[in-house]
């Protein structure tokens, strides 16, 4: 079947005519058109002829040209295949065959490529696409195709020179009439036609119409032909007026399928001598024939040409409104409906009405308060002097939101009263416009009403508007300024500050667009004013600058503020002098001057000497102005030079820094000095006592003499200057850094040792005595060591005397006493019976609550520790309060404990003293023992604290035996106790027992020391 094609714009012929892409389908195309046409020939060939070749209506030439019309020139050989089969058919020679084929190829296919380079529609619903094919298509193709046909037929003699015209009229005639009857349903037939014919029984209504047609038009060809000078029947004219209303109702198809079977039943009639189309002679009524079959084939293509021009311009006028969001509604007085367009709906969110067309209905989808404007504009369609008025409103869209429509209403209709009985309503959805305008008046309102100033000018800066706020912060009004240029803006002086900021300005609008930064101006009045200003580029639509937008705002009273806080945040209220925020950051610019001039800088702390008694006694006003004039007079003796100037600053109360910048530590003292006696000079305070008179105490460092930081100059400062105040006040004081360096190294070491006693660094190292006679272990001695991370043991003799006079050594000596008695008690446990000798040092010894605290440590073991537990007392430690130390020594000896005096012998203490201790050991010092046998002095007192010993019922104990010659000698003297490294180091507690069992078992000589 034929499909529905639109009409194609071919480039060329040459392109026209090549062969089409796939080639298959090409072939199908060209085979079922040679068949089609070679059908439409037989059929043809069945009309009374004229002639041997010339058909009184020729059907093939319809098919060929709708068929190249639909499926493009390129198939026209099945048009020649066809054509020439036709000519075979008849008789004619082979050569006339091919010539007669040839030209009934060439017109059809040169009138399709025309039409469809002119733009032919193929539904043929223009006035122009009518004209088009019949002129074209039914016209000078066809009359290739008679031309052709006559010239061969002339050729081949088959007609006479003289009969060639008719010949040639005829076949045109009959071509013509075939693309006519033919050609317009094969090329209109449309498989979207159809479908909408199927659609609710149309296609029954058409059915019965075209039946109707074909029906009156039969029944008026079989009626007998009337006499000549009679009249034809009227009935032949009815099908006129039925094939308009089925081209109306139905479609060109229809209407010519039914043009096609009147047709047929014409020729019919008229070739069987009947109907009312046979007259006296064959040309008469083949003109009466061709006649009727043209006003048949015109009536349906003048009724679609005019129904589809009529909706061409109805879809498009649709189409401009749908573009321009237009809705159209009309009211129906009579039946109180309001209807609603496509478009309409479709702004509204709806596809079909659903909501109703009732007035009741339409009325609720629009706004409430736009319900009483709308009544008056349509009671005003009554007055057919108001015209159409305006109506403006809102109507409900589908998701709940408003849409804004304004339009007009026209009357079309009026009743004989003068009433509107039908109105159109054009609705313009003005959303947008709205929007847009509130969005301006918004923006107009702000422009009024913003505090911050607006100044629009062109790309020049000339003024074009500014907004009031703009006049209230520079006093101009807009008719002042309108048309010049700010001054801000103006051109400045090449050079200027000015012109380097103008220059900035300018250069950012031209990179970025804008601008922002604080500008001072001068306002009308002539007061200075600072402002905050963005200047905005605003580019038109090629990109070129076509205003600038400057939005300012009056900082004046911020940056006034600002500038207070700064003074109040970096400088004294009092006497305007630096603070200490101030202070830092002008010692840190001092401090990186000397040492890039390689000067000094001397830091000095000022404070004033009984300042308090002043407020006190002459109240804090007069204190007030004696700070005042104090600071004038240290300002005033500052000294300026190149670079920074000396600097004085106030901390707070009476403290005062002064920053003094010399060469030399000399200068830096006669510095000082002259602060100090300036300080001095009489205030005249304007109270009745006269002058006053204060002092001043001056602590001063020196960097980078003092190589410390900032803050710490200060303090050692403040330091020095408490150190005047001790020393008597009224004088000056430098800070000595190296001192200062070893005292803090001994808090660091003083941190260390502290660190290390919470740390568990500390261990207990346990160096025996022993009976040298009987080769019996008696006891050891607790020696403290301190196992340090990197160092290693560390011996007491490298942190004791540290901690010597400190708190920290009481801690060390309880931890020792613990440590010993709990030792004891394990070895106790185990059987032992041995002794512990724990060292207490004279600061330890000397604390109030010793004998309750050693009380403590002994009440918490069972085992009787107390008896088995010596303490070791050196001689210095014991004489140095003797009333108290015997006292404690006989408050702990009640405890159990007994006492041993270590390293006796090099005090200076007098027998008398000695005497009144209640001593249990004496322990010769190692350094008698070391050299006894080689001098005779050494040797002398180590007898005669033997012989002190015996007097005062102690037992001897000689430390630092090395040898067997010196045990020897020890033991011939009656000392049989030793200890020394000549016996055994001290050594760690988990080496005790081991070394215990292997002296003990070992068989000893008269002396048991071990090398």
């Amino acid at each position: 079947s034929f499909c529905h094609v639109s009409s194609l714009r071919l480039p060329n012929l040459s392109q026209a005519f090549s062969l089409p892409t796939p080639l298959s389908l090409w072939l199908r195309s060209v085979l079922l058109l040679a068949v089609a046409y070679y059908a439409g020939g037989t059929v043809g060939l069945a009309v009374p002829q004229l002639g041997s070749h010339i058909s009184l209506i020729w059907p093939p030439t319809g098919i060929a040209l709708a068929a190249l019309l639909r499926w493009g020139p390129k198939v026209w050989p099945g048009v020649w295949l066809g054509a020439f089969g036709v000519a075979l058919s008849v008789g004619s020679p082979m050569w006339l065959a091919f010539a007669l084929a040839s030209g009934n190829a060439a017109g059809p296919a040169a009138a399709a490529w025309a039409l469809q380079r002119l733009g032919l529609h193929p539904e043929l619903d223009r006035r122009r696409d009518l004209w088009l094919y019949i002129l074209v298509g039914g016209g000078a193709g066809m009359w290739l195709t008679a031309s052709s046909g006559a010239f061969w037929l002339w050729v081949a003699g088959f007609v006479m020179a003289s009969d060639v015209p008719a010949a040639w009229a005829y076949w045109w005639l009959g071509d013509m009439i075939g693309t006519l009857i033919v050609g317009i349903p094969l090329l209109t037939y449309s498989s979207t036609h159809m479908a909408w014919l199927a659609d609710r029984w149309r296609w029954a209504s058409a059915l019965l119409l075209w039946l109707t047609t074909v029906a009156t038009g039969w029944l008026a060809f079989a009626l007998p032909a009337v006499a000549a000078g009679g009249h034809l029947t009227p009935l032949i004219f009815v099908p006129h007026l039925l094939l308009g209303w089925l081209a109306a109702r139905s479609g060109i198809f229809v209407a010519s399928l039914c043009v096609l079977g009147l047709s047929a039943g014409a020729v019919w009639a008229t070739a069987s001598g009947h109907g009312p189309f046979v007259a006296g002679d064959t040309a008469s009524s083949l003109l009466l024939l061709w006649g009727y079959v043209g006003t048949l084939t015109a009536m349906p293509l003048m009724v679609t040409a005019l129904i589809g021009e009529m909706t061409t311009a109805e879809a498009r006028w649709q189409v401009a409104m749908n573009d321009s969001d237009i809705g159209v509604g009309e009211w129906d007085g009579r039946r109180r409906r309001f209807t609603l367009s496509r478009r309409w709906l479709a702004l509204l969110g709806h596809r079909t009405q659903s909501f109703g067309d009732s007035a009741t209905a339409v009325l609720s989808r629009i706004h409430a308060d736009d319900h009483d404007g709308l009544r008056r504009a349509f009671h005003r369609l009554g007055d057919v002097a108001n015209g159409n008025p305006k109506l403006t409103g809102r109507m409900l869209r589908s998701d709940g939101s408003w849409a804004w429509f304004t339009g007009h209403a026209t009357v079309v209709e009026r009743g004989q009263d003068g009433q509107a009985l039908r109105v159109v309503v054009t609705a313009l959805d003005v959303d947008d416009q709205r929007a847009a305008e509130e969005h301006h008046r918004l923006s107009s309102t702000l422009f009024q009403h913003l505090h911050e100033g607006l100044l629009i000018t062109d790309a020049a800066y000339r003024v074009l508007d500014a907004n009031p706020a703009f006049s209230r912060i520079t006093g101009y009004s807009l008719d002042e300024i309108r048309a010049t240029v700010p001054a801000m803006l103006r051109p400045a002086l090449p050079g200027s500050p000015l012109a380097l900021r103008q220059a900035a300005v300018f250069d950012s609008l031209r990179a970025c667009g804008s601008w922002r930064g604080e500008m001072t101006d001068t306002r009308r009045s002539g007061d200075p004013c600072m402002l905050q200003v963005t200047i905005s580029a605003v580019k038109g639509s090629s990109g070129e600058v076509r205003f600038h937008a400057v939005a300012l705002s009056d900082i004046t009273a911020a940056h006034e503020q600002r500038a207070l806080l700064e003074r109040q945040a970096h400088y004294d209220e009092l006497t305007g002098l630096p603070n200490r925020t101030r202070l830092a950051q002008m010692l840190r610019e001092a401090m990186t001057l000397s040492e890039r001039e390689g000067t000094l800088l001397t830091v000095c702390s000022l404070d004033l000497d009984h300042f308090k008694p002043v407020n006190d006694r002459f109240g804090h006003e007069v204190g007030d102005r004696l700070l005042i004039d104090l600071a004038d007079r240290l300002r005033h003796n500052a000294r300026s030079g190149v670079g920074l100037p000396d600097a004085v600053a106030r901390l707070g109360g009476d403290e005062f820094v002064v920053l003094i910048r010399t060469a030399t530590l000399e200068e830096s003292r006669h510095a000082v000095e002259r602060v100090l006696g300036s300080v001095a000079q009489p205030y005249a305070l304007g109270i009745g006592a006269g002058p006053l008179t204060v002092s001043a105490s001056i602590g001063a460092t020196v960097f980078p003499i003092d190589r410390a930081d900032a803050d710490t100059l200060i303090r050692h400062a403040d330091h020095a200057m408490y150190g005047a105040k001790q020393s008597g006040r009224n004088g000056y004081l430098f800070f000595d850094a190296e001192s200062d360096r070893r005292t803090n190294q001994r808090f660091e070491a003083l941190g260390r040792v502290q660190d290390a006693l919470n740390a568990r660094e500390f261990a207990l190292y346990y160096q025996p005595k022993v009976d040298m006679r009987l080769g019996k272990v008696l006891g050891f001695e607790a020696l403290l060591r301190w196992k340090h991370p990197q160092h290693g043991v560390i011996t007491p003799a490298n942190f004791l005397p540290l901690i010597e006079h400190t708190e920290l050594s009481v801690s060390v000596g309880d931890w020792v006493l613990q440590q010993g008695l709990e030792q004891l008690a394990r070895w106790q446990r185990l059987g032992l019976d041995i002794t512990v000798s724990v060292n207490i040092s004279a600061r330890h010894l000397q604390e109030p609550n010793f004998a309750q605290r050693l009380a403590a440590l002994l009440e918490r073991h069972s085992s009787p520790v107390a008896q088995r537990l010596i303490i070791e007392v050196l001689e210095t430690a014991a004489l140095a309060d003797i009333d108290y130390t015997c006292s404690l020594m006989q408050e702990c000896r009640a405890l159990g404990v007994r006492f041993a005096l270590d390293d006796f012998g090099t005090g200076y203490s007098t027998l008398t003293y000695l005497k009144r201790l209640p001593l249990d050991l004496l322990k010769i010092d190692r350094s008698f023992v070391r050299n006894m046998l080689s001098d005779h002095q050494d040797l002398a007192i180590v007898e005669g604290v033997i012989g002190l010993s015996k007097t005062f019922h102690c037992t001897v104990v000689a430390e630092g035996v090395e040898s067997a010659e010196q045990a020897s000698r020890l033991i011939e003297m009656g000392c049989h106790i030793g200890q020394g490294n000549g016996i055994a180091k001290a050594m760690p507690v988990d080496e005790v027992l081991a070394w215990m069992g292997s002296y003990e078992s070992t068989p000893q000589p008269a002396w048991s020391a071990t090398e």
